[in-house]
């Protein structure tokens, strides 16, 4: 999986220079297609259109408002309101917050936050948007506490962090948050429209973006994977915005065709994580207004998921959970096979380079004893993964080994193995460097046992249209594009090569936020 990482990103260079000349010139046939400003006759005006309906274009959206904008429209080309953010588990990564502090987690620090993404992102991250994201991240937090939002009091570590710094929602799943945010919106006046597609950005005779094409009345069709390319449906209308447009469209995981391009390995049948409506038309139309794309060649999977689930599943959520206080086993050799506490992309190199001798994939194992239960930040999360058969309970170690086809000998001198570091403080363990203090001095032997098979998915795609520390779109001049911003994962620099789990929330929150003061101080 290493040597295919490096390979694809030699080859994408060649695709994505490619890339930035056929979508940059398609700027000017578009044109064609669309009347200029000054002959439209627009059928509603706006002080900030913002497009999506997830963590990014709703936070704009409500930062906006309250920053004074009398209308603001969110437009989302799905039948439903939320994007990925209404799915996800909503994990975000905040250093110094009241509960790391209750857990005596005190020697975090937005430094050491910046440290933990700089390295993820093997330091392709953009300095300013990463320092953004993580000295906003506590005030960012805060705002959507603010607004309603509720999160369970037990922080915990995700894979890459060096501390304990990640909260979950009380209630598991993004659609917990994204209400009351949702429900603030539309208290202080502002529309949502769904099935509403936006084709294209309009702009002036200076080049100003003074509004969007879209069609109402838009069918996303769920049964077909070229909505972009073949669906025709809906009503043409214009909207005018006075102040500003916003992208927090998110990213393109569904579009096959576009993930393909990058990695011939994705196919239409690849498994991934997210909503259908993730593909890359929107990234498209911020191209053909004139934004540069970065990173696009950069897609991370998932490496919490588990092959006994379909897409996302029930059992994600509680996947980092028996990382942190278990381990993962090859169940060929009964021995664990690599860091478990690995970022995103080393995780998912270690999960792929386990084979079966005919080359398929073979599933690590992870393994958790009784005394992870009450670690878990919200009860649902794993009674969900059980009932959907994900993870299971066993009485005995013997029993699980015996389900999975673990040899039992070698298991248990691993875990006593394991068990002899934790008793000793290591700080790491010698075999694959995993930190050790995140399992809090938890020794393993407590039945009942839980089991998870382990493997990979199509997750986040790391690229997009390229911002400033402002939130604003750069063009091919390489300065701002007047009147455009965008925010989230539609956006590329923020992350680097991969980014860590937790910071795709707080990165909607930060830069959501941001654009719309950009907008409202203008």
């Amino acid at each position: 999986m290493k040597e295919n990482s490096k390979m694809q990103k030699r080859e994408f260079l060649k695709g994505s220079l490619a890339a930035l000349g056929v979508f940059g010139c398609g700027a000017a046939a578009a044109k064609s297609e669309f009347p200029e400003a000054k002959d439209i006759k627009w059928d509603e005006t706006f002080d900030v259109v913002v497009v999506g309906s997830g963590i990014a274009a709703t936070c704009a959206a409500n930062e906006s408002i309250d920053l004074g904008a009398k209308r603001v429209i969110m437009v989302d080309k799905m039948p439903v309101f939320g994007g990925n953010s209404a799915i996800t588990g909503f994990w975000i990564n905040v250093p110094r917050t009241p509960e790391q502090l209750a857990h005596g987690v005190k020697d975090d620090s937005p430094e050491l936050f910046l440290k933990d993404t700089l390295k993820a992102g093997e330091y392709f991250n953009d300095p300013k948007l990463a320092h953004a994201l993580c000295f906003k991240a506590l005030e960012s937090f805060e705002y959507i506490r603010k607004l309603g939002c509720e999160f369970a009091p037990t922080p915990f570590i995700q894979g890459g962090h060096s501390k304990i710094r990640s909260l979950a929602p009380k209630v598991s799943a993004g659609i917990s948050v994204m209400l009351p945010l949702h429900r603030h919106f539309l208290k202080r006046g502002g529309i949502m429209r769904k099935n509403t597609i936006v084709d294209e950005i309009i702009k002036d005779e200076t080049g100003r973006c003074v509004g969007v094409a879209v069609r109402e009345n838009y069918v996303f069709d769920i049964n077909s994977r070229d909505n972009d390319l073949t669906n025709k449906t809906g009503v043409r209308k214009y909207y005018r915005a006075e102040k500003g447009i916003v992208f927090g469209a998110g990213g393109f995981v569904n579009d096959w065709r576009m993930c393909s391009l990058i990695d011939p390995k994705i196919t239409k049948e690849t498994e991934g994580t997210n909503h259908p409506g993730a593909t890359a038309g929107a990234l498209f139309t911020l191209m053909r207004a004139g934004a540069i794309p970065v990173h696009i060649d950069y897609i991370q999977w998932g490496p919490w998921c588990s092959p006994d689930d379909k897409g996302i599943g029930m059992g994600a959520d509680v996947c980092d959970y028996i990382k942190q206080y278990g381990f993962a086993i090859d169940p060929k050799t009964g021995r664990r096979c690599f860091n478990e506490l690995g970022n995103r992309t080393e995780l998912t190199n270690d999960i792929f380079s386990l084979k079966n001798e005919d080359g398929s994939q073979r599933f690590a194992v992870l393994i958790a004893d009784s005394q992870f239960v009450p670690k878990v930040s919200i009860d649902r999360y794993l009674s969900k993964s059980l009932k959907s058969g994900t993870t299971k309970k066993f009485e005995t170690l013997e029993e699980l080994a015996k389900f999975y086809g673990l040899p039992l000998k070698e298991l248990k001198d691993e875990m006593a193995k394991y068990n002899g570091w934790i008793k000793e403080g290591r700080e790491f363990d010698p075999d694959f460097n995993r930190p050790l203090t995140p399992n809090e001095g938890v020794l393993m032997g407590k039945g009942p046992w839980y089991g998870h098979r382990l493997t990979s998915k199509l997750h986040y795609t790391m690229g997009g249209a390229r911002i400033n520390e402002k939130a604003e779109v750069i063009g091919q001049d390489f300065k701002p594009i007047p009147g455009l911003y965008a925010a989230g994962e539609i956006t590329g620099g923020v992350h680097g090569v991969t980014r860590l789990g937790g910071n795709s929330v707080l990165d909607g929150i930060v830069f959501g936020r941001i654009a719309a003061q950009s907008i409202m101080a203008k």
